[in-house]
């Protein structure tokens, strides 16, 4: 328990480190803006002085500024020298305000960041669970119908774990994101592919829709850099997205196999209605796509497939789409090991 307690004390420490340093930079540029500016008002006298001598008709190098200052035979016009005083209150006003303005923003940067970082993290699990725990509800109720028949319920009750554990990995994933950590190992892509697809079966099968998967090549050649939990949340979240604007008994088809460049290609093919001109807004945090299906969404789920795939080098984009349907192309590149 005392770890991550000390990791945010220390947490704790570095931000209050981080916002005296920065309060203390302010201070004292201000007092050096102060200082300089006091300088430049007293060499303004001084000038305006020597100014006064010369329109006199007295020669300023022969006076002697120190024992003038005490015999009062200094001279400057009052109203220049109201316009002088003026002139040094304003400028140090607006310097101290500049200077205020700048180190205040710099204090505030890191606030802002973390409540930005708080609000995506907010908002993505909340969109990445949301799948989940619908297929778990899918899930109890498949269980609730079998216990009143008398039915086996093993298996379903195997999968309903294998559901709960598969929402921790996700919950696990969005906070080493979150941290900006990027954890990588071989990924044998086949494999994910198969999980994400029975990770959403229930959720097909509610609305009688067919998920076929075809493997062109060898599964075992399919080998990326990434990690499967991430990866399986940017395919389920296509095929989350395929499945919504799918007819009911339709097709979705995910056929996995080469790309040139030496990427691998996952494609996700529904026959909706397809995603209209401008298919790249979709991938826009929150934009919703008011299509008229019943899924009306909040316009984070390709988003956050795109982010995962961007986190192990790839991209997620639209390589068609039409009335007769959409294919959803995610490219990921293989290992080089």
């Amino acid at each position: 328990m005392n770890g991550p307690t000390e990791t945010s004390e220390k947490r704790r420490r570095r931000r209050g480190s981080t916002a005296g340093s920065i309060s203390r930079r302010m201070m004292i540029a201000t007092s050096v803006i102060t200082v300089i500016g006091g300088l430049i008002f007293v060499a303004g006298v001084l000038l305006g002085s020597r100014h006064e001598f010369t329109e006199r008709g007295i020669d300023p190098d022969l006076m002697l500024a120190a024992r003038e200052f005490g015999s009062g035979m200094m001279v400057i016009d009052t109203r220049k020298a109201l316009m002088l005083i003026t002139a040094f209150v304003i400028g140090i006003i607006v310097a101290v305000g500049l200077i205020g303005w700048y180190y205040s923003r710099r204090e505030v940067e890191p606030l802002e960041r973390a409540l930005k970082l708080q609000k995506d993290f907010v908002a993505d699990a909340s969109h990445e669970l949301k799948t989940p725990l619908a297929v778990i509800s899918t899930r109890i109720d498949l269980l609730a119908f079998r216990y009143e028949r008398h039915q086996h319920i093993d298996q379903a009750l195997t999968d309903l774990r294998a559901d709960v554990d598969r929402m921790n990995s996700i919950i696990t994933d969005l906070l080493v994101a979150a941290r900006g950590a990027v954890n990588t190992e071989p990924v044998a892509l086949a494999d994910v592919v198969d999980q994400s697809v029975a990770s959403v079966e229930p959720l097909a099968q509610r609305h009688g829709i067919d998920v076929r998967v075809r493997v062109d090549g060898d599964r075992g050649e399919f080998i990326v850099q990434g990690n499967a939990t991430g990866i399986s949340r940017c395919i389920v979240a296509v095929l989350d997205n395929a499945i919504a604007h799918s007819p009911d008994d339709g097709v979705v088809t995910v056929s996995l196999g080469y790309r040139h460049h030496g990427d691998v290609a996952i494609r996700v093919s529904d026959h909706g209605p397809g995603i209209g001109s401008d298919p790249e807004r979709l991938f826009r945090r929150f934009a919703r796509d008011d299509d008229g299906t019943q899924h009306q969404g909040y316009g984070l789920g390709l988003a956050l497939a795109r982010d995962v795939a961007n986190r192990y080098g790839g991209t997620v984009e639209v390589e068609s789409t039409s009335d007769d349907g959409t294919v959803m192309l995610i490219s990921l590149p293989l290992s080089k090991s």
